[in-house]
């Protein structure tokens, strides 16, 4: 990572653009644990951002990915395997629950900070021209909530903004090994009265899900999914019947014991298992399933 910073920081520095890392890449650092992903934010204009992304990518051992000239947004690869989310300092704006948000470009690093998910994902740290690291910006206690490992929302309305931060909390409280702050019900309550999961798309709702089920441990997924009953905004009772299978089936299975196929079809399998063949089709219809999927998790063809 040293070197990827260095190089980064250089080219940053010569472009009087001030450059942060930003998110999981600050709370790694922080837990002492390796990151292949890294995350940068630019204060500056996306057109700037964008073309500073180009000169990076002319380096040896990089090379540029995906780019949005409208967000002033790049993904890089980057030497030793490394992935670099490089994006304009912004904030956004939600509309109504559960919208897209409207992006505003150009903001100052702590405004930037304030648009994120998580206290622990709300923290940054300067880069150096040689790559070294400035004093941590924390302005929402992230660095608190590392130590606590706990998952906090940054505000009371982050649910009703986007719900799909619900299935994030999930996700990372199962791959860090982090508790959830006893403030996410009531964020959770609040997105459920002002209709929030309702507005979600069904693809969007399906690729928050599915990027839950790609973690390691599905027993904790599912136990943390039934704790805060997340299943249920998208068929009411779902909660309740995986509860009664789990319950008669026990929780013999090992991960040697997994179905054969696809993890992903096989662990919507497993969450589906208790619903009827009708509420099947209601879950495949509202979410948005593929044809693929129907067919790998038998639900009949719509």
């Amino acid at each position: 990572m040293a070197g990827v910073l260095a190089a980064a920081g250089r080219l940053a520095d010569a472009s009087r653009l001030p450059l942060y890392l930003v998110g999981g890449a600050v709370r790694d650092l922080l837990l002492g644990r390796s990151s292949i992903d890294l995350d940068l934010a630019a204060e500056g204009p996306a057109d700037g951002v964008l073309e500073f992304a180009g000169r990076l990518s002319a380096l040896p051992g990089w090379r540029l990915g995906a780019s949005h000239r409208r967000f002033g947004t790049a993904t890089l690869a980057a030497p030793d395997g490394l992935r670099v989310d490089l994006a304009a300092a912004r904030t956004e704006t939600y509309a109504r629950p559960g919208a897209l948000p409207v992006v505003t470009g150009g903001a100052p690093i702590l405004e930037d900070l304030g648009r994120r998910d998580f206290t622990i994902h709300a923290m940054a740290r300067r880069i150096g021209a040689d790559g070294s690291l400035g004093s941590l910006l924390d302005p929402f206690g992230g660095r608190e909530d590392v130590l606590r490992r706990t998952i906090r929302l940054l505000h009371a309305r982050s649910l009703v903004d986007d719900p799909t931060r619900a299935f994030r909390a999930v996700r990372y409280a199962v791959r860090l090994g982090f508790g959830v702050d006893r403030s996410f019900r009531a964020a959770l309550g609040l997105a459920r009265r002002e209709g929030a999961f309702e507005a979600l798309s069904g693809d969007r709702y399906r690729r928050a899900l599915e990027e839950l089920l790609g973690e390691d441990d599905f027993e904790r997924v599912k136990s943390l999914l039934l704790r805060f009953e997340l299943l249920e905004d998208v068929c009411p009772g779902w909660v309740e019947g995986l509860r009664r299978e789990i319950s008669r089936k026990g929780r013999q299975r090992t991960a040697g014991e997994e179905p054969s196929g696809h993890v992903l079809a096989s662990r919507w399998s497993s969450l589906l298992s208790s619903l009827s063949p009708s509420e099947k089709s209601a879950v495949a219809e509202r979410l948005k399933f593929s044809r693929a999927l129907r067919r790998a998790v038998g639900v009949p063809l719509g």
